[in-house]
């Protein structure tokens, strides 16, 4: 901003104080005198301070946050028109007050008149506030999306009962007098004889409350309290956005009652906001360069909405003193009154924040906007669930609302009555002034409005115990479904189980509906046969229709516990003594996950038996058998984890041992834990009173509870929940190999989800380096662990050589790395490769493990081999560049086959990836050394696999391949070459 000279103030603008020095306030409750010449600073005088440094002290001004009633002390301005407002309240029992968004309604009701009330005192007009005003209850509250339930929590003071709050919520539905009854009890509880209920955002009841009925029964409750012909001990005061009347026109009764009792307010009187401006300084020993208030009062002007972009740049201005004087320099360095606030978000956006964090906050702010259909835009409390994504990271969401909140761009609280958490925009004037969130909130609108029914129809759908009445069904699913399609990757992990329970729902009816209009059908024609024909036709039909289909698992993580095997006669006894294993460990689940929501677990019983649905054993002598099972098994009962006892015939001990399935699922990130398991050493013993070297049932089955509870926080995205659990399992059962690699895994994925800092990530990676080098020290067999090492060691070295994670490493606009990076990082390129060959030479059976290991051990050999590549082509090495490059596309080129025929999709798209990285490379090698023929060669082939391994995301559902790999990576990849190639004119590139 340009500088601009300071004028000198007019001295109308402390026409008001006695003797130009003083605010006498003693007829206002606070009872102050305040100096405010002190505050003044000449312009010369404020020449010899410019380089002071700001001197330390609590800021005078709250920004965007509005004023509490704790802040009453610092409230100035508007004591004329509280004076007014409690003093209609001797004879209204209702009153609104009415403003434009940002003319201070909030502030004025909690800082002013409530205070005012309470205090009971005379006013700064000389009337007085309504008789024992100060022994009043007072509940202020916001209508939020249910105003029934937000006055149930607000009248009902018990601790914690919901099912209390639920029942006052659905009398009050039913009967609007019972809000009469309800503040009757409230006031005999509080031993109060009147209730001033303050409504604050009354508006909310249009903009966030999507039920027609609720809110016309909220509307009709507070009517009936405050209907003259039923006199309740109740006055009701709500604040109102000017734009919303027409909507209260709507409701006859409520538009005749605001319009008899309503105080509409306009924009401050200069005078009124030099005392707003000028005296909180003086209160806190504070100084304005003289002229300054001028400038910014010009700035300002008339608008009535415009006093949180006044509080905001007052308070950036006080930011940017120079020690204790507010001057205009900082005025101008924190962008005035109307740049302030779009320079402060835009600032802490672009400046404060990391590229993932910057997602993140685009999320957040997203969701805390309320999209206008066919009004502004206005602001809605978002909860913490809303903005946990399948891409989303807690650590790094915590962060980012953590650096919002700090710098009072947002606000963050919790909701009653189970301490909900929700953010919401410290002001509406953010939606309207800062331009990089308007532009956000315009960028398909009809999308958004859509993905805003489906935040509010999911948090009913949880709301209501995920009701199936509320699933999405027909037209409206499809075309929430086509847009979700691409966006998923700002959907809330609720909104997505919404989602996926809509289309089950919706299938399975759609499925009924066919068989009835089938059954219809099969009666016409056979009416017409006989009597006995159609008896019997109507039976086989009634009996096709009424069939009831075996049920499938719908939780969020499902388990199913199988049946024990047939244990041949002669076993060990001890083993046979050991009881039913699979029911011991069903009930050791149950127990110890104590009805986990996100958690299904069956195991056969009659209920099960009601559903027609039986589990049955995992039958197979051979691993594979067994894994080919349980594969059925899961897809049959939509199960993400099978659990079985098996019976090695093979082995002397002949007892059973614990194995589990894990199904693949499309939207977690490690697809290398698909596939089956053995959990320990074979059982000996139910009760666990065994040799230490010997873990019994109780033992194993405790630790698999801790187990399947990390694999179920895994997927819902709680990665330090995960590894808690994980290492829960760890402790109770350290003997196995499996479970430290799943604490190696967990390390590993926050790794590459966590974003906020550098030493965390070192950390993590040491941490899943060590659970891996313990799961070998335990078997030196277990290949997992030998991938699971692969990949840590490639991390650090890619990182070493490239900070930014690419994988190819080209154009990255980053400095090239140190000559001891280089050589660190080829050492641990070359560690990497001798845990993939190790997999190689243990050369493990794919039937053992589900997954052919190999061919991924292959995969990571052939990436590491490119890494090498680039590795020694920074070293100035190009002979073994191109060597290295060349054993990578030798190794690549040999998994695709085996992942085809093992339908290991993701395996193989990340195959083509980074067979077109490699190829990649050597063209870029080959460019140069200027060969350009070598180099249009191999960018053509790069081309080929980029372009095959874009075709699997349109075979392929999978949320990992579609976002992770192919938007992310190939598609950027297949453009840029397709640009290069291009370019290349018959002899340069």
């Amino acid at each position: 901003m340009v500088d601009r000279p300071v004028r000198k103030s007019r001295k109308k603008n402390h026409e008001s104080a006695p003797g130009g020095d003083q605010y006498e306030l003693s007829g206002d409750f606070r009872g102050a005198v305040i100096n405010i010449k002190s505050t003044i600073v000449g312009s010369a005088e404020v020449q010899d301070i410019e380089n002071l440094p700001p001197e330390p002290g609590d800021p005078p001004y709250l920004g965007l946050q509005y004023f509490d009633e704790k802040d009453a002390a610092r409230f100035f301005g508007r004591e004329q028109l509280i004076a007014r407002i409690a003093g209609r309240l001797r004879q209204n029992r209702f009153l609104a007050i009415i403003g434009a968004s940002g003319s201070g309604k909030s502030s004025l009701l909690r800082a002013g008149v409530v205070p005012a009330l309470r205090a009971g005192e005379r006013l700064a007009d000389g009337g007085l506030p309504p008789t024992d005003s100060g022994k009043w209850a007072i509940q202020v509250l916001t209508p939020t999306a249910h105003p029934l339930e937000a006055l149930a929590i607000a009248l009902y003071q018990e601790a914690g009962s919901i099912s209390a709050i639920t029942g006052i919520t659905e009398e009050m539905a039913r009967d609007p007098r019972v809000l009469g009854l309800q503040i009757r009890r409230y006031l005999s509880q509080q031993d109060k004889k009147h209730l001033l209920l303050v409504i604050d955002q009354f508006e909310e009841i249009f903009t966030l409350c999507r039920s027609a009925d609720e809110r016309e029964a909220f509307i009709n409750s507070l009517l009936a309290a405050i209907d003259p012909q039923d006199a309740q001990p109740v006055t009701v005061l709500i604040t109102l956005r000017a734009d919303f009347y027409a909507q209260v026109a709507q409701h006859n009764r409520l538009r005749e009652t605001i319009s008899q009792y309503q105080e509409f307010i306009g924009a401050m009187t200069r005078d009124e906001l030099v005392r707003a401006i000028d005296q909180p300084l003086a209160q806190g020993l504070w100084k304005i360069q003289e002229g300054l208030i001028e400038v910014i009062l010009d700035d300002i002007g008339y608008e009535p909405g415009a006093l949180p972009l006044l509080s905001h740049a007052l308070l950036e201005t006080w930011k940017r003193r120079r020690g204790r004087t507010l001057t205009l320099s900082g005025y101008n360095e924190a962008g005035g009154v109307r740049g302030a606030i779009a320079q402060t978000a835009e600032s802490v956006f672009r400046g404060t924040l990391t590229p993932d964090q910057q997602a993140i906050a685009r999320l957040i702010f997203i969701r805390m906007a309320e999209i206008g259909e066919g009004s502004t835009d206005t602001r809605r409390r978002a909860t913490y669930s809303e903005l946990i994504t399948r891409s989303g990271d807690e650590l790094v969401i915590d962060t980012v609302i953590s650096i919002l909140a700090d710098a009072r761009l947002i606000t963050t609280s919790t909701l009653p009555p189970e301490s909900t958490r929700v953010v919401e925009v410290a002001h509406e004037a953010l939606i309207r002034e800062w331009p990089t969130l308007r532009g956000w909130l315009d960028e398909d609108r009809q999308g958004r409005i859509l993905h805003q029914h489906l935040i509010e129809d999911t948090a009913e759908w949880i709301k209501l115990e995920r009701d199936p009445g509320l699933l999405y069904r027909g037209a409206k699913l499809t075309q929430i479904s086509d847009w979700a399609g691409s966006n998923s990757s700002i959907l809330s992990l609720q909104e997505q189980e919404f989602l996926g329970a809509s289309r089950a729902i919706d299938q399975k009816e759609a499925e009924q509906a066919r068989r009835l209009r089938q059954a219809s059908r099969m009666q016409k024609i056979f009416i017409t046969v006989s009597v006995l024909l159609v008896l019997v036709v109507s039976y086989l039909v009634y009996t096709f229709i009424y069939d009831i289909e075996p049920a499938k698992m719908s939780g969020f993580y499902n388990i199913a516990v199988a049946e024990n095997p047939n244990i041949p006669g002669d076993l060990d006894p001890g083993a046979q003594e050991s009881g039913d294993v699979s029911l011991a460990i069903y009930n050791s689940l149950k127990e110890q996950l104590q009805g986990n929501p996100n958690i299904q677990i069956w195991h056969d019983s009659l209920e099960l038996e009601k559903l027609k649905v039986r589990i049955g054993a995992v039958e197979g002598v051979a691993p594979q058998e067994r894994s080919e099972a349980a594969k059925q098994m899961a897809t049959r009962l939509n199960a993400d984890m099978v659990i079985y006892a098996v019976v090695d015939t093979i082995q002397d001990t002949r007892k059973p041992s614990v194995e589990f399935y894990l199904a693949p699922r499309q939207d977690y990130n490690y697809e290398d834990i698909q596939g089956s398991f053995r959990f320990g050493e074979p059982v000996i013993s139910g009760s666990g009173e065994s040799d230490s070297d010997q873990p019994g049932l109780s033992q194993q089955a405790s630790s698999l509870a801790w187990l399947a509870l990390g694999l179920a926080e895994a997927q819902l995205g709680h990665s330090l929940e995960a590894l808690e659990a994980f290492q829960r399992a760890d402790q109770i059962f350290p003997q196995s190999e499996m479970v430290k690699f799943f604490i190696g895994r967990e390390y590993l994925f926050l790794v590459d989800r966590e974003s906020v800092l550098q030493f965390a990530r070192d950390a993590f990676e040491q941490e899943a380096n060590q659970a891996f080098q313990e799961a070998i020290l335990l078997n030196k067999d277990y290949a997992r662990a030998y991938i699971g090492l692969g990949g840590v060691n490639f991390k650090r070295a890619q990182r070493l050589i490239n900070p930014s994670g690419m994988d190819t490493g080209l154009d990255t606009g980053e400095e090239a790395p140190g000559i001891q990076n280089i050589e660190l990082a080829e050492s641990l390129a070359q560690e990497s490769l001798a845990a993939y060959n190790q997999v190689l030479e243990i050369n493990p059976d794919p039937a053992d493990y589900g997954l052919p290991l190999v061919s991924v051990a292959r995969l990571g050999l052939g990436n590491t081999y490119r890494l090498l590549g680039q590795i020694s082509w920074l070293a100035g090495n190009q002979p073994q560049a191109f060597a290295y490059l060349d054993q990578a596309i030798q190794a690549l080129e040999s998994t695709v086959s085996p992942l085809m025929d093992a339908g290991q999709e993701r395996y193989l798209t990340q195959a083509y990836e980074y067979l077109g990285a490699t190829h990649q490379w050597r063209a870029y090698l080959y460019e140069v050394n200027q060969d350009y023929e070598s180099s249009l060669d191999s960018y053509q082939e790069s081309i080929v696999y980029y372009e095959r391994c874009i075709a699997q995301g349109e075979r392929s559902d999978d949320r990992i391949i579609r976002e992770e790999i192919i938007a992310r990576i190939c598609i950027p990849s297949h453009a840029g070459i397709r640009a290069i190639i291009d370019g290349f004119d018959g002899g340069q590139g």
